[in-house]
């Protein structure tokens, strides 16, 4: 799947359509346009799912049929592909556009936050102030009819995840996709709890408490995590699609 992918990330895949939904939403929160956020999104998930197959892959002139299987670095690349193709479908799945427009303009105002502090901590200062960047997406919430304090209110990764999941796969999907980014989390940051769910176990030796265990990467877990991540990407190109297509 990744290689179609890789093909549609030219200029003229990122073309937004006159008439279409999303048009309308770029308008409305110039020059913060939904359709710069979603790309962007679509094409750092896609970047995460492309470093993946790469990693697992064998050379392909030296070892074609060989492949690696590692324990933890593998859940960090999906979480990101996970997340990113999660805040895509998080950024269009509303069918009403002030909802898509706030969304877009709570994406800045994390932006903006996140920033700011980047530049506090390494001692740099920013061109302009905090304060004027946000009065400057207040003024753009009230030109585009939406309540300015919503559009200040900073998304949640956990909010965002279940609004992928409910696209996907309706009240069930919610938890679904929250589990899958929460145990992809977990393992990226070296949870002991990711990491023996993962992962099979061999115990090798117990004594007075203490287990002495060998740990070896769990493919078929890794495979449906894999896939489940896939669908959400596949998932976000799609909704991209249909809010791209003019009415007639």
């Amino acid at each position: 799947m990744v290689d179609p992918w890789l093909r549609r990330s030219g200029p003229d895949d990122c073309k937004v359509n006159g008439g279409s939904p999303l048009a309308g939403d770029d308008a409305k929160t110039d020059p913060f346009q939904v359709s710069h956020a979603v790309i962007s999104s679509i094409s750092v998930a896609v970047d995460h799912a492309h470093a993946l197959r790469r990693l697992t892959a064998g050379c392909e002139t030296c070892a074609p049929d060989e492949m690696t299987f590692l324990l933890n670095s593998y859940y960090s690349l999906l979480r990101g592909g996970l997340e990113n193709a999660a805040r895509a479908i998080w950024l269009l799945e509303s069918n009403t556009r002030p909802e898509r427009v706030t969304r877009r303009l709570q994406l800045q105002a994390d932006n903006i936050a996140n920033s700011d502090t980047a530049s506090r901590l390494f001692g740099t200062s920013m061109p302009r102030p905090k304060t004027v960047r946000e009065q400057r997406l207040k003024e753009i919430a009230l030109r585009a009819g939406v309540d300015p304090a919503a559009a200040l209110k900073r998304p949640t990764n956990k909010a965002v995840v279940e609004a992928a999941g409910r696209f996907v796969g309706g009240p069930a999907g919610v938890d679904h996709v929250h589990g899958l980014w929460r145990i992809c989390s977990g393992a990226a940051h070296g949870d002991t709890w990711a990491g023996l769910s993962l992962n099979e176990r061999e115990i090798i030796e117990q004594e007075d408490g203490v287990v002495l265990a060998k740990l070896t990467a769990g493919i078929h877990v890794l495979a449906v995590l894999t896939k489940e991540t896939f669908t959400l990407i596949d998932a976000a190109h799609r909704l991209f699609d249909l809010r791209n297509r003019p009415p007639h």
